[in-house]
Parts: C-alpha cells; sequence; structure tokens
C-alpha cells in the first residue's frame, strides 16, 4: 500500500519549486476589508497549495497590487457578500453583476482616424480591428479584440 503523502502530483513537474503565497491585504490601510478583485489568472506549476495571480484595488484608498495568492485566500473575498462590484477578469471569461458575460456581436472598426474633414487622397491604406462585444444582462456592454 502506497502512503498519500508520498505521491506525487504528477502535473507537477519533479523540479518544481514551492512558490510562497502573500496575503491579500492593501499595503496603505492594512486591510482586506475593501478589496475589489479585478483579475484572477493562473500560474505555472508549482509545488504545495493552489495558487492564482491576483490583481485587485483598495476601495478605501484606491492602491492597487498585483501577486500571487492563495486561492484559498481569493475565494474568501469572492464569497463576502457585495465583494464583487464593476468588471472581474477570471481565467478566459468576463464576469459583471456577479455572472458570466455572454457574446454578443462582431464588428470590424477602422482605426484610421483623417486628422481633417477636408477630401485629401494621402495614399493610405485603412486599416480595420476585429472586435466582439460582451454584454451582461444587466446591459453592461464591453468591446474587445477579436
Amino acid at each position: 500500500m502506497i502512503a498519500l503523502s508520498i505521491m506525487k502530483n504528477p502535473l507537477v513537474p519533479g523540479d518544481a519549486s514551492r512558490l510562497q503565497a502573500e496575503a491579500l491585504s492593501c499595503t496603505k490601510c492594512q486591510s482586506s476589508d475593501r478589496l475589489n478583485l479585478e483579475t484572477i489568472e493562473s500560474i505555472e506549476p508549482h509545488a504545495g497549495e493552489l495558487m492564482v495571480w491576483v490583481s485587485y484595488t483598495c476601495l478605501a484608498c484606491e492602491a492597487s497590487r498585483a501577486h500571487r495568492a492563495a486561492f484559498r485566500d481569493v475565494a474568501t473575498v469572492l464569497n463576502r457578500n457585495g465583494s464583487v462590484s464593476g468588471l472581474l477578469q477570471f481565467g478566459g471569461m468576463y464576469f459583471h453583476c456577479g455572472e458570466p458575460m455572454a457574446f454578443a456581436q462582431s464588428s470590424a472598426r477602422s482605426v484610421y482616424a483623417p486628422m481633417t474633414t477636408e477630401d485629401v487622397d494621402d495614399g493610405l491604406l485603412d486599416v480595420y480591428l476585429k472586435t466582439r462585444v460582451i454584454q451582461c444582462r444587466c446591459g453592461f456592454r464591453m468591446e474587445l479584440p477579436a
């Protein structure tokens, strides 16, 4: 019988280092009570507890931080009643009003804007950027590069 404590995670390389998580806290206010999470991203495989890369702003003093944090600490902040305000990027998804935003439409926008209203043939080619629009059920919409 193999003891579970000596089993290795097959997704973590043998030479993976132990990363250190930083506390979710405003460095100016010394508190985590008024944090607004903005992004949560995965990080490289590592030994030890589950961690993510998180960025946030303190609603009290408007200080911003980004660092590795323990996933359980991020979940604690997310589970606070009314803690999610504004827009949150979690992995490849955007959340507004606490729910994932849905694809609405696509379009192509010209990035060339003439500097004059006169009809001038300057020989410049038009450049277009494909975009996609996402929205949530409250009506908030955001345009992203496709």
